[in-house]
């Protein structure tokens, strides 16, 4: 199926690791041309230096988008460089970590950099003709998963935030979607962790899911890249969940 993609331009956060990188790998695939951060510059590097070699349209840039000024100076920074603006991704988060320090986190990274990244770009794929932002969620915004935390609460701030700016963005040709995705295995991530370190846990978890098993960043990468493309044209203000079936809500 042809997305519609080729050509477009995107900007990604987080895209070095995880369910980010494979957002941007699979954009890469599509034919647009991709601006992604990080805050390890090594992981940068390396993506640069992968870019060059393949002669991918890819650009890393070393940010860390809590800082309001740093992110807005690379958004700024990045259009000029690429021309345009059609899709903007926020996929950074702080993680789960507890206690105080984990909702300052989980505000900062997770909710504000999400909210002024989206919208500074708003205005800027709009005067492109319109496009696409695709926020990445959770599906800890959805459900109660191992008591309160700053993480949960803030995603389901984000969950109702894309629905809300979906609607202004509407009128400006610019769809707002949010993916909540469910457990995902990354190697370095929370759940590699917990298989290295707790394998019985981890063995648990996927036993008690309906497929068995953990998700894969491709499969998240997947469903973000359809919202972000002109092939979802008619898709705005939904939150679509990638979970295998574990979360038991009815879905309306």
């Amino acid at each position: 199926m042809d997305l519609g993609l080729k050509g477009k331009k995107a900007i990604v956060t987080g895209g070095t690791r995880g369910i980010g990188a494979a957002i941007v790998d699979l954009l890469l695939e599509e034919g647009v041309d991709v601006s992604t951060c990080a805050r390890n510059a090594a992981e940068v590097e390396a993506l640069n230096t992968r870019a060059a070699t393949s002669g991918q349209s890819l650009h890393a840039s070393v940010c860390d988008v809590s800082n309001a000024a740093a992110q807005s100076d690379w958004i700024t920074g990045r259009v000029a460089a690429m021309g345009g603006l059609d899709i903007f991704i926020p996929n950074v988060s702080g993680g789960a970590q507890p206690g105080e320090d984990g909702w300052k986190s989980a505000f900062e990274i997770d909710m504000m950099a999400t909210v002024r990244g989206s919208e500074q770009a708003l205005p800027i794929i709009a005067q492109a003709g319109g496009g696409a932002i695709v926020i990445i969620a959770s599906i800890s915004g959805l459900e109660g998963f191992s008591g309160p935390s700053g993480y949960g609460a803030i995603k389901t701030g984000l969950i109702s935030y894309s629905s809300q700016l979906a609607e202004v963005a509407a009128a400006h040709n610019v769809r707002v979607n949010a993916v909540s995705p469910g457990p995902i295995h990354v190697d370095d991530g929370f759940w590699g962790k917990v298989k290295q370190e707790q394998p019985e846990m981890y063995d648990a978890v996927c036993a008690r899911h309906p497929s068995g098993r953990m998700g894969t960043t491709k499969e998240v990468a997947n469903a973000a890249v359809f919202l972000a493309s002109p092939a979802a044209s008619w898709v705005a203000g939904t939150n679509l969940v990638v979970d295998g079936s574990v979360t038991r809500r009815v879905q309306f």
